[in-house]
């Protein structure tokens, strides 16, 4: 009776689990396809969709989990630094969702070519959500990191933040440059000629 008591909370992890993994393929095939200027707006929004349900999923989830551990006292996350640096992780990835929806989205789908300091703010916003993303999936697997302190854990988030976000700022020409080859190449970034067949559609955060 005792290991079917465990039963609901190892379900609501493998349902985790399985959401993490298709959110983080969606992300990584889209953010390839993006920096090769090969996806296409309406796919891109369609993916952003997908992504959004599948990370609605996982907060459902996570906080399920999180309330069964504590016995639903949710005070006590206060106290528990690896999980705190999750929620940092998942809300800073769910932030910026919002930006790439309404800021960097519309800047993709239009006809003309990008400005390098909108080049280098989509790269920083893809950046900041992959990392996020992966960060988050690291840290749920990261047993030895429940017994660091919150500057430990936060500071290895920081960490790769201060890597990936540089990285991706040294790639922005070759964003702008497959850019500009497709829109030659097609005339402008339409919804049926930009990149990839619907059956073949990326995704992303």
């Amino acid at each position: 009776m005792e290991q079917l008591a465990v039963l609901p909370r190892l379900l609501l992890v493998y349902a985790h689990l399985l959401l993490c993994v298709f959110a983080l393929y969606q992300v990584l095939s889209t953010d390839w396809a993006l920096l090769n200027g090969k996806v296409q707006p309406t796919t891109l929004h369609r993916t952003h969709k997908r992504v959004s349900l599948l990370l609605a999923g996982l907060w459902l989830t996570g906080v399920w989990i999180i309330g069964i551990d504590l016995d639903w006292n949710l005070a006590q996350v206060v106290t528990r630094p690896k999980l705190l640096t999750k929620l940092t992780c998942v809300t800073t990835l769910t932030l910026n969702g919002a930006l790439l929806r309404w800021w960097c989205f519309p800047r993709l789908s239009r006809a003309s070519s990008l400005s390098r300091a909108e080049a280098m703010a989509l790269m920083a916003s893809g950046a900041i959500s992959t990392t996020s993303w992966l960060m988050a999936a690291f840290i749920g697997i990261a047993r030895p990191m429940s017994k660091w302190t919150l500057g430990q854990c936060l500071g290895v988030y920081a960490l790769a933040l201060a890597v990936s976000v540089p990285v991706a700022l040294l790639l922005e020409s070759r964003l702008r440059q497959s850019r500009a080859a497709r829109i030659a190449d097609v005339g402008a970034p339409s919804a049926d000629r930009y990149g990839l067949d619907d059956e073949q559609e990326p995704a992303l955060p």
